[in-house]
């Protein structure tokens, strides 16, 4: 497991199955871009086995400010594949920022992901 400095969220009204698939090619992308992320399991009970994730969510491990930009893009992508796509960035702080495909361009949106990279908590 890494040690992640971001959650990213992914939330669409789409079967379960559509969202783990837009999940894991994420994931994929973001390796591909030099983002190391990984999918993000949930806390196992008592008796329970297994390595079940938590659908939709991925653990980015530490970015740097240079490689926003290819998130930014990977998110883009993304967004333009499935519309209702809502894909959320939260630091271990609790800072969070939401991106869809509405607000994918502005500069608000550039500018939040810039500061959550590089204000590492």
């Amino acid at each position: 497991m890494i040690s992640p400095s971001l959650t990213v969220s992914l939330s669409a009204n789409v079967p379960d199955a559509r969202l783990a698939q837009l999940t894991r090619d994420l994931e994929r992308d973001l390796s591909r871009a030099g983002i190391r992320a990984v999918p993000v399991a949930p806390p196992l009970t008592s008796g329970e086995k297994g390595e079940a994730i938590t659908l939709g969510v991925i653990a980015v491990a530490l970015i740097t400010s240079g490689t926003v930009k290819a998130m930014i893009e990977c998110f883009k992508a993304y967004l333009s594949r499935e519309r209702a796509l809502t894909i959320k960035i939260k630091r271990a702080d609790g800072t969070q920022v939401e991106v869809t495909a509405r607000n994918v361009d502005t500069l608000a949106v550039s500018e939040t992901l810039e500061a959550a990279v590089s204000a590492r908590g």
